[in-house]
């Protein structure tokens, strides 16, 4: 059963691997493999990598990045930029 994140609720990497084992994510080789956040797809791509839908396409999600939950969606920010000003685009 999948249990929504709060808005405005952070998830990096180890707690989305976590959010997926315990929402109900098929698990393959120990990792969960796809689920949904919020009514939004995760897909496992490499056990180092996670397709995400979020607010402006689909997310390359990696160690070091976040999701946050917002009212339209889940928003992407990479490592690379933890501002909360900024766009928190989907880099492909």
């Amino acid at each position: 059963m999948e249990t929504n994140l709060d808005y405005f609720e952070y998830l990096g990497f180890d707690s989305l691997i976590e959010y997926g084992r315990n929402n109900g994510a098929n698990i393959v080789n120990g990792m969960p493999w796809t689920w949904k956040i919020n009514g939004k797809s995760v897909t496992h791509e490499r056990d180092d990598l996670y397709l995400i839908e979020c607010i402006d396409g689909i997310a390359r999600f990696e160690r070091g990045d976040q999701i946050r939950a917002e009212t339209d969606g889940l928003r992407y920010i990479p490592y690379t930029n933890y501002d909360d000003h900024a766009p928190g685009g989907c880099p492909m």
